[in-house]
């Protein structure tokens, strides 16, 4: 979850740009935390209930490959798409940050979606 902000916050010190502050690093932290929180009890009722154990670990790594693809595409799309609308947020005092933590909140929302859809596709027979 903070690989892409350490990216980012790299490639403008190299740039010369300035310097960007640490709560784009913050809140990709505070969300990562959030899916550490989402992905235990997930995988925790999973296992109790789990037949086979093989299912929640296929049903696992599907969220983790929607996980690390949906992250920074959809920053990137996000970010590429609609210059213009963040120019006006910025201009108005809207802090990235929050831009950057509800995209990855979407990006974690998605994941766990996937990894409940998939068990309980490989398990139907689980409450």
């Amino acid at each position: 979850m903070i690989a892409p902000a350490i990216a980012v916050r790299s490639e403008v010190l190299n740039a010369g740009v300035g310097s960007i502050d640490d709560d784009v690093l913050v809140a990709s932290a505070l969300v990562g935390v959030v899916e550490m929180v989402l992905a235990w009890t997930r995988l925790r009722n999973q296992e109790r209930t789990a037949t086979r154990r093989l299912h929640v670990w296929i049903a696992s790594f599907n969220g983790l490959i929607v996980l690390a693809l949906t992250m920074p595409l959809l920053l990137v799309l996000v970010l590429y798409l609609f210059p213009d609308e963040h120019a006006s947020l910025a201009n108005r005092g809207f802090p990235l940050s929050a831009l950057w933590a509800g995209v990855q909140a979407v990006a974690v929302l998605l994941a766990e979606s996937t990894a409940r859809f998939f068990f309980r596709w490989l398990e139907p027979q689980a409450p």
